[in-house]
């Protein structure tokens, strides 16, 4: 069929057909469904940004308008869905508009806000993962400094190697090889190790409550990681959004295990949700958006603020340091394929 336009292109202007965006996106959350190893947050994103366009286009509007209706469009998908009205319009503004200005503002966050109550009686109000109240402490702080580059390290690696690799994705015949080959292989790990099936949810539940040992998650990490990017590179489409949540929280709830051994007293939950916020800020290149999200997947309020802020601010710094030579250029990595 037609070319189908990523979001960030349909935000530039770029026509994005109806059919062929419906079934992309009904493909890619089957397939999330089915087991495979990547985010199925670009589905709504890209389903609401084309839809968005459809409308604006009917109403006669602007350049300027249509570019802001349609990235606010397709935060909205992603507040919609996930039930994050705030992470939804600051995703629309900070990354696919990626400037500020009061009309882009107002119109962002009252579409999400519009979207999440539209959404209400299929999406529930409430967080993506229930966690146990957590406490801030000294320990919490000083681990917080300390995890926040190590994860802007990690998440760097982790948005490059991705980028690299969806850059290689085959095409004709090819495809029809690489990714039923690739797929049988995730599939076959999954057996052993199934809580690196699908788009990350239940590994990174298990990092929130802390429910598997330290060990078990740094490796379950690790095939997280390998799974999405190979999974990516053979052809599939989809995000990193939740696959980068879940890296982040596993890696966090090992971490505070070892840490327990060196400053007792820091909450392992609430270290593997720090974590989670750094990674996820140095993968998407957005730090308000990232913790936004965070926040609002797991339902923490005000509380952890303070060591998240630390986090992530840590976290793109040390991105910054390699990102040039990991990345090319310290800035947004195709958010509408992010």
């Amino acid at each position: 069929g037609r070319r189908i336009a990523s979001v960030e292109e349909g935000v530039a202007g770029t026509p994005m057909p109806w059919w062929e965006t419906l079934i992309d996106t009904v493909l890619q959350v089957a397939s999330v469904g089915l087991g495979a190893s990547i985010g199925k947050e670009v589905a709504p994103r890209e389903l609401s940004a084309m839809a968005g366009s459809k409308i604006v286009r009917w109403f006669g509007l602007d350049a300027r308008w249509r570019r802001i209706l349609i990235a606010s469009a397709a935060g909205a998908g992603l507040a919609a869905v996930y039930n994050v009205p705030l992470g939804g319009a600051l995703f629309a503004v900070e990354i696919l508009l990626a400037q500020f200005s009061i009309g882009a503002a107002v119109t962002a966050l009252s579409v999400s806000a519009i979207a999440t109550l539209v959404a209400r009686p299929l999406v529930p109000d409430e967080s993506l993962y229930h966690v146990a109240s957590v406490e801030v402490n000294a320990s919490l702080i000083v681990a917080a400094i300390i995890i926040g580059p190590l994860m802007g390290l990690g998440a760097t690696g982790f948005a490059a190697t991705t980028k690299r690799l969806s850059g290689l994705r085959p095409t004709g015949w090819r495809l029809l090889v690489a990714l039923p080959v690739v797929f049988a292989a995730v599939g076959a790990v999954g057996i052993v190790f199934p809580l690196i099936l699908g788009n990350g949810r239940a590994l990174a539940t298990a990092g929130f409550d802390l429910s598997q040992p330290a060990l078990l998650l740094l490796v379950l990490a690790v095939l997280k990681y390998v799974a999405t990017s190979i999974s990516l590179g053979s052809g599939a489409i989809g995000g990193t959004l939740q696959p980068s949540v879940a890296i982040g929280a596993a890696l966090g709830a090992a971490a505070a295990a070892g840490w327990a051994f060196i400053w007792p007293g820091a909450d392992g939950t609430a270290l593997a949700i720090v974590a989670a916020a750094a990674f996820l800020a140095s993968n998407m290149r957005a730090p308000f958006t990232a913790i936004a999200l965070i926040v609002g997947f797991t339902g923490t309020g005000f509380d952890l603020l303070v060591p998240i802020f630390l986090a992530v601010a840590g976290s793109l710094a040390a991105s910054r340091l390699v990102g040039r030579g990991a990345l090319g250029r310290f800035a947004p990595i195709d958010p509408g394929r992010e």
